[in-house]
């Protein structure tokens, strides 16, 4: 077990004061499961004010539940040992008390895989709760009484879901009773602490096993209740699932980036109005009522307006059928509509979403399409007018043009014409092609 020599320095600055100290929660948990912990927190014995005395550089992060940011090389979580009094508002103990005893501390944690403690000095684990017996099952279980510890905080619903999708362990059985008993509580959270914790559950390797919980146990209902509007929605005879299934397995079938595994799950949340059609139930302009859900969906959970940009972007333009016999112009023009910035994730979700239909890769037509995006990229065509290798000014002064629409009009199909074929981005063929377009323009009025 490879421990970053900060925390072991600060591990041994505490035991040498006197005080039993060890590193607990996530980074325990990934250490027994061979992952690289991100952060280590550490337990301690020592009061706050004593943690300050001894280190140089200490930020006082939460004073009121013994927490101080230590800082040595990189920022280390110190927190004393403390039991907790009762959770009256579902999210906060209203009162700490210090302890020494680190079994106590153990106590009050939400799940026994995060209730283990490690002392890499003395190579001692304290582990009351048989967390490391729950990482070999894979099992994730709450510490004690399940009802209580979601009862304390309402937030600890959605965390196991989002242990289920990160780590893909199986719920206990009591565990999971209490989702479905407790799941009412997930309303009182603060949106964005809903909205944190599904953005990491929703990046997680199980993450359909984990939405489809959410759905089961009734949590989803407070999270995104739109998605439930497509359960037992039928679609079009190419469709093995209904909307919802649908959504939550294109969402499985991206990459896990935050952006494009949002828009995979939201992709077709504006499916409602439906026609019928040669190949069944369709769902006319359904991207575009996405589209606009996306905006209140996300702003309800408090993600950021440049990721609530982006996914909105993406839902907008996934309807996209495309065989390699047309070419790559309207590879070039999706190219256009979403910016390189996101052109890779909008590949990735429109293979996603054929995957989701299809399931066999070939029929889906994915290969070819990663292939045509992957020559796009490498072409690197002009994708707005500013990027022609013709300016405006040099079209007016050839042209005997004046600013306004003509000139746009011009514009946009010389940007055709590239799209068509990028060979064509050369100053001297643009302007040969622009007298004829123009001349096109001017007989068609």
């Amino acid at each position: 077990m490879r421990i970053p020599e900060p925390v072991i320095a600060c591990l041994k600055i505490l035991k040498e004061a006197g005080y039993p100290s060890y590193l607990v929660g996530g980074s325990v948990r990934d250490l027994f499961l061979g992952k690289e912990p991100e952060d280590f927190d550490i337990a301690t014995a020592a009061p706050p004010a004593a943690v300050m005395q001894l280190f140089p550089r200490v930020v006082p992060t939460g004073l009121r539940y013994g927490t101080v940011t230590v800082i040595l090389e990189k920022p280390i979580e110190v927190t004393t040992f403390r039991r907790d009094g009762p959770y009256r508002d579902g999210r906060h103990p209203s009162a700490v008390e210090f302890g020494t005893d680190i079994e106590e501390d153990l106590s009050r944690r939400d799940f026994t895989i995060n209730a283990i403690a490690f002392d890499p000095l003395e190579n001692v684990v304290v582990d009351p709760w048989d967390g490391r017996g729950d990482i070999k099952r894979r099992l994730l279980r709450a510490v004690g009484d399940p009802v209580q510890r979601f009862r304390e905080d309402g937030l600890r619903l959605l965390r196991a879901a989002r242990f289920v999708s990160q780590l893909g362990f199986q719920m206990e059985e009591a565990t999971l009773n209490a989702l479905y008993a407790e799941n009412e509580r997930l309303a009182a959270v603060a949106a964005e602490r809903r909205g944190y914790e599904f953005s990491l559950l929703v990046t997680g390797e199980s993450v359909r096993s984990a939405l489809f919980l959410l759905v089961e146990t009734g949590l989803m209902r407070f999270i995104i209740p739109e998605l439930l509007n497509g359960k037992n929605l039928q679609q079009g005879r190419l469709h093995p699932d209904d909307v919802l299934g649908h959504n939550i397995k294109t969402c499985s079938l991206t990459p896990p980036r935050l952006e494009v595994r949002l828009a995979g799950l939201l992709h077709d949340v504006g499916k409602e109005r439906w026609e019928e059609g040669p190949y069944g139930r369709y769902f006319p302009d359904h991207a575009r009522r996405s589209a606009e859900l996306v905006p209140v969906i996300l702003g309800r959970l408090r993600f950021s307006r440049r990721i609530i940009r982006t996914v909105a972007l993406l839902v907008a333009n996934h309807m996209f059928f495309w065989r390699a016999s047309q070419g790559l112009a309207p590879v070039r023009r999706l190219a256009a509509r979403v910016g390189w910035e996101h052109f890779a994730d909008m590949i990735a979700l429109i293979q996603a979403d054929r995957l989701a239909i299809w399931g066999d890769p070939a029929e889906a037509g994915v290969e070819e399409l990663a292939a045509a995006a992957s020559q796009v990229e490498q072409e690197r065509p002009p994708l707005t007018p500013a990027e022609l290798a013709v300016s405006g000014e040099e079209l007016m002064a050839d042209l005997g043009l004046a600013p306004g629409p003509e000139l746009g009009a011009l514009k946009k199909r010389l940007m055709e014409l590239v799209w068509e074929d990028p060979r064509r981005n050369q100053k001297e063929e643009l302007l040969a092609l622009a007298r004829r377009v123009w001349e096109e323009l001017r007989l068609s009025r």
